[in-house]
C-alpha cells in the first residue's frame, strides 16, 4: 500500500493554482492555546490530502484533494460575562471527481454567565458539519448538525452544585437522497455534582427526550422515531499529580417501534503526564447508536485507542496514535448481521511553529476495515499537509 503523489491530470493552470493555495493560503489547524484569548481571530487557508483508496472498496481507487477553510472568531469579556463567536466556511475541491466539490460551514456561539457565587447560567449553540464517507454514500452529501444548550447551574456549597437544562439538536443532509436520515430532537437533563479541592469531580445525570424524523418517505422510515432516558454517572478523578482518570457510564430506554430496548454507553479514559514534554492518553468507549443516525449505524460499537504526544522542542510537536473498534451489525434488508472491525495507525503527526502567526502540519494514517462482505473490506492511507496562519 502507498500513496500516490503524482495524480493529478488536470491543466497546467489548475495544478499552479493548487499548489499556490497549498502553501502561500493557510488551513485551519489549531495554534497553540493561548492563555487568554484574542479578541478577534481571522484564519485563511488551504491542505492538501492523498487518499490512496478514496472509493473505500476492494479495488485501489486514490484521489487528491484540497480543503480550503476561512474562519473568524470573537470572544469578549465584560465583568461576569463571557461571549464568543466563531464561524468557519469550508471548502473541498477534489482533483479527479469535480462533482464531488462541496461548500459548507460550521459555527459555535457561546453565553456564560456569573450571576453570584452560586448562580450560573451559559447559552451554547454549535454548529458540526462533515462530508460523508464514500463507503456510507458515494455522491456527495453533507451532514450537518446544529446542537443549541442552555443550563443554569445553581450551587447549594463550594463543593455541591445542581444543574438543569434543556437541549435542541438538528441534523440535516444535503443531499435530497438522503433526507429521510434529517432528524429534529429535544432533551431536558438534571445533575447533581461534587467538586473536590483539588478539582475532580463526581456527577449524576438524568436526561430525557425524544427525536423524530421529518420528513415522511415510503417504507414507514418514520418507524425510527423514539423517546429515551438516560442516566448517567460521570467524573474526573486526579490519581496523581501526573495522572487523570475520566469516566462515563450510563443506562438508557428508547420506546419505539424501531429503536426499543435498552442499553449502555461508557467512556473511560487514562492521561498520563511521563513528563513535561511527554504525555500518554488511553482510552475506551462503548456505544449503541439508534438505527438512523446514518445509513450504516452498527447496533454495537467498542473502541480502544492510544495516544502518545512529545514535544520536541518549543517549535516542533510529535504525536501518534492507534486504535482499534469492533463494530456489531444486526440483519437488516438484505444484509446479514455480522461483525467488522476497524484499525487505524497514525505513525506520525508533525507541528511545526514556524512563528507566533505560522504552523506547518503533517498528517499520515493508515485504515484496514475487515468485514465478511467483500465490497466493506479494503484498506487506505491518508495523508495531509497543511500551513497555518492565524491573526
Amino acid at each position: 500500500m502507498f500513496i500516490k503523489l503524482c495524480m493529478v491530470k488536470k491543466s497546467a493552470i489548475k495544478k499552479l493554482r493548487r499548489l499556490v493555495l497549498s502553501w502561500v493560503a493557510v488551513t485551519l489547524l489549531a495554534p497553540a492555546a493561548a492563555a487568554v484569548p484574542d479578541r478577534f481571530t481571522l484564519s485563511l487557508g488551504a491542505q492538501e490530502y492523498w487518499d490512496s483508496n478514496f472509493a473505500r472498496t476492494a479495488d485501489v481507487d486514490s484521489e487528491h484533494y484540497t480543503r480550503s477553510v476561512a474562519s473568524l472568531a470573537f470572544n469578549e469579556q465584560l465583568s461576569k460575562q463571557d461571549f464568543s463567536l466563531g464561524v468557519s466556511g469550508n471548502r473541498y475541491e477534489y482533483a479527479q471527481r469535480d462533482d464531488l466539490d462541496v461548500d459548507f460551514y460550521k459555527g459555535n456561539a457561546h453565553w456564560r454567565s456569573e450571576w453570584s457565587q452560586r448562580v450560573k447560567t451559559s447559552l451554547n449553540w454549535t454548529r458540526d458539519a462533515y462530508v460523508v464517507d464514500r463507503l456510507e454514500f458515494a455522491s456527495k452529501d453533507v451532514v450537518s448538525l446544529d446542537n443549541f444548550t442552555g443550563q443554569i447551574i445553581l450551587g447549594t456549597n463550594k463543593h455541591v452544585g445542581i444543574t438543569l437544562g434543556g437541549r435542541q439538536v438538528a441534523q440535516t443532509h444535503s443531499n435530497e437522497l438522503r433526507e429521510f436520515l434529517d432528524f429534529d430532537e429535544e432533551e431536558w437533563f438534571v445533575a447533581g455534582t461534587y467538586t473536590t479541592a483539588n478539582k475532580s469531580f463526581l456527577s449524576l445525570r438524568l436526561r430525557e427526550g425524544e427525536r423524530w424524523y421529518v420528513h415522511m418517505v415510503p417504507g414507514d422510515l418514520r418507524m425510527l422515531d423514539f423517546d429515551y432516558r438516560q442516566l448517567e454517572l460521570e467524573g474526573s478523578w486526579a490519581l496523581t499529580r501526573k495522572t487523570q482518570l475520566g469516566f462515563t457510564v450510563g443506562r438508557f430506554k428508547r420506546e419505539g417501534e424501531i429503536n426499543d430496548g435498552t442499553g449502555t454507553v461508557a467512556l473511560v479514559d487514562l492521561a498520563w503526564a511521563i513528563s513535561e514534554k511527554l504525555k500518554l492518553a488511553l482510552s475506551y468507549s462503548q456505544s449503541e447508536p439508534a438505527a438512523g443516525e446514518t445509513s450504516d449505524s452498527p447496533a454495537d460499537v467498542r473502541t480502544s485507542k492510544i495516544a502518545l504526544n512529545w514535544e520536541l522542542s518549543s517549535k516542533w510537536l510529535f504525536s501518534m496514535d492507534a486504535g482499534y473498534s469492533d463494530q456489531t451489525y444486526l440483519p437488516r434488508l438484505a444484509l446479514p448481521a455480522r461483525d467488522e472491525t476497524i484499525t487505524t495507525f497514525s505513525p506520525l503527526a508533525l507541528t511545526y511553529k514556524f512563528s507566533e502567526l505560522i504552523n506547518i502540519r503533517f498528517d499520515s494514517q493508515w485504515v484496514d476495515r475487515e468485514s465478511p462482505l467483500l465490497y466493506r473490506d479494503y484498506d487506505y492511507a491518508l495523508a495531509s499537509l497543511g500551513l497555518t496562519l492565524v491573526f
